[in-house]
């Protein structure tokens, strides 16, 4: 099994340190979550960075502010698509195999509206997915907040290069109540791993929240997966570490507990 983890988990480094000790905690990869200069002014060297320290970059995740827009025929919309578009291109350049992509944006809890149609998001997802499929890239949409996007996505786009992104914080906060991994667990293509208490998103370690990972564990190994475990998590309700050496440490050590059962 291998086990990665967001290029940022929530302490202020420069990211060639971060990557650095992502590696020595012992994780075998990053997720590219925060490819934008937000955070980091030298994102773009992000594949040097990884490569120089022995890491491999699993996934890149699209910019998630715009996601709603791409079901809105509008030219907000249009742009969102041109920059998946885009993203699918640098996934390609730097050969990484999959780009995650939102269905639709939330703020904190609050749950994305249904649009009146979703036709035209169909029509740009169809782009998006016609140019992964030319280049070889996977989408993997994450269940977000609505059921009903993914219901959509999946029962009228077919391609093998789309697929599915469980998110295990995002079930417990908005979809407690449906077996996502049953639903979707023939698609699926990444794993993104966190812990909540069910009302908040927090992006926190396994067993800091209320999640059952041994039900989640056992979903995967009946679906004999075999991708990467990815930890999409920052220091919530650990920021008394302030040593980012010891928070991956533990980061690692808990994803290990997880899966050795």
């Amino acid at each position: 099994m291998e086990l990665t983890i967001v290029d940022y988990f929530g302490y202020n480094l420069p990211a060639p340190e971060r990557f650095r000790l992502i590696k020595a905690a012992g994780f075998h990869g990053i997720a590219g979550l925060l490819w934008q200069d937000d955070f980091d002014k030298d994102y773009q060297s992000f594949p040097h960075y990884a490569k120089e320290t022995g890491l491999y970059i699993e996934t890149m995740h699209a910019p998630w502010w715009g996601a709603s827009d791409i079901w809105l025929d509008n030219e907000a919309g249009q742009t969102f698509t041109s920059e998946i578009i885009d993203c699918v291109k640098v996934c390609s350049l730097y050969k990484i195999p999959t780009l995650v992509l939102h269905p639709e944006h939330k703020e904190g809890t609050a749950q994305a509206s249904i649009p009146h149609t979703f036709n035209i998001g169909l029509e740009r997802l169809g782009e998006i997915t016609a140019e992964a499929e030319r280049l070889q890239i996977n989408i993997a949409i994450e269940n977000m907040c609505r059921i009903e996007y993914l219901e959509c996505i999946f029962s009228n786009i077919a391609s093998k290069r789309l697929g599915f992104c469980f998110d295990s914080g995002h079930q417990n906060v908005f979809m407690p109540d449906i077996d996502l991994l049953d639903a979707y667990g023939d698609r699926l293509m990444t794993v993104h791993l966190h812990d909540n208490n069910g009302q908040e998103d927090w992006h926190a370690l396994p067993f800091a929240g209320n999640i059952n990972w041994n039900s989640i564990v056992t979903k995967l190994k009946n679906l004999s997966y075999k991708g990467a475990i990815s930890l999409e998590v920052g220091n919530k309700n650990l920021e008394h570490i302030k040593d980012p050496e010891a928070f991956l440490k533990l980061a690692f050590e808990r994803a290990t507990t997880i899966f050795s059962t």
